[in-house]
């Protein structure tokens, strides 16, 4: 950074220093309110969700301040935008702010690029005295890492992936113009998973019954309409999904099923379907469980496939009668 990117009246680096602490305050008041996160992202959790593997050294760049929205180690220091979140950071700051004041050329940061958002690897506290003295770009060393999704700066990756999980998943099944009547909507994209196994395990179960390979758009649909309508159908009579803010018909599905296995696991015995819907309200309400019971609901899958055979044989073949 050159010392003629500065702004031309500086200000003192102690009211610097303050002036960013009071900024800090107001965005992690006003994403409380939003209920947004107000920490940086992590470089950890973004690497481990998108299973980053390729890197490359790019080279020395001019990088805009305002696409860094990460770090690897230090996210939990900085606001989003890059604002101290605590005393700790003020003596190293204050000297940074210091050598920009004096004019002093301060070494390049080295960040981490993933689409178009990029990391801090070390610098963080020059990338945050930088968008405090609104300089619009910062030397910095560049690698690279291939993105499989179109990462943005300002994405939610949570639900960038979310999203990707869904179009494969309706790429897959075709479940959207199977049952168009249905949408399925998840935010922990782990649940897809679940999905098509119940679906696979629902084809397996009606091609033994047959003695023949089921269609997979036969098993799309008869899942559909046995095994999931009818539990959203509770979910909706029962209205808890205004328990659980910020989740899906589709999310509940999937914690429903769970929690009726734990309670017919823990009391050895068959539990109605909205008996435990009732004790999922009670038990979590808005403390959402998240992937934990996703993985969780996986499990169910298998394991009590067989409990429900003997419903959807009936259901089969008064579905043949019909016909």
């Amino acid at each position: 950074m050159e010392p003629g990117n500065m702004p031309e009246f500086a200000v003192p680096p102690r009211r610097e220093w303050r002036l960013a602490r009071r900024s800090a305050f107001i965005e992690e008041a006003l994403a409380a309110l939003r209920q947004r996160p107000a920490a940086l992202m992590s470089f950890d959790h973004v690497s481990e969700r998108l299973q980053l593997k390729n890197v490359r050294y790019l080279d020395l760049q001019e990088v805009p301040t305002d696409l860094i929205v990460g770090s690897v180690g230090r996210y939990t220091d900085f606001t989003r935008a890059f604002l101290p979140r605590g005393e700790h950071l003020r003596r190293r700051w204050e000297n940074i702010e210091q050598l920009l004041e004096a004019g002093r050329r301060l070494p390049p940061v080295e960040l981490y690029k993933v689409g178009d958002a990029f990391f801090v690897r070390d610098g963080n506290h020059r990338v945050s005295v930088a968008r405090q003295r609104n300089l619009v770009t910062i030397e910095a060393l560049v690698w690279e890492y291939d993105a499989p999704v179109p990462l943005q700066a300002d994405s939610d990756v949570d639900q960038l992936l979310s999203n990707a999980a869904r179009e494969a998943f309706l790429e897959r099944t075709r479940i959207d113009s199977l049952c168009p009547h249905v949408h399925l909507e998840l935010t922990q994209p782990e649940g897809y998973d679940v999905l098509l196994r119940e679906i696979a395990q629902v084809r397996e179960a009606l091609s033994r019954m047959e003695g023949r390979e089921l269609d997979p758009e036969e098993a799309v649909t008869f899942w559909c309409e046995i095994r999931y309508l009818p539990i959203v159908e509770i979910i909706r009579q029962r209205a808890i999904l205004q328990d659980f803010p910020g989740r899906t018909e589709t999310d509940l599905y999937l914690w429903l099923c769970s929690n009726r296995s734990e309670l017919e696991e823990s009391d050895q015995q068959h539990v109605m379907m909205e008996e435990a819907a009732d004790d999922l309200t009670r038990r979590f309400g808005t403390n959402l469980p998240g992937v934990r019971q996703a993985r969780k609901a996986g499990k169910w899958v298998v394991g009590t496939i067989a409990e429900w055979t003997s419903d959807l044989r009936r259901a089969w073949r008064a579905g043949r009668k019909r016909r």
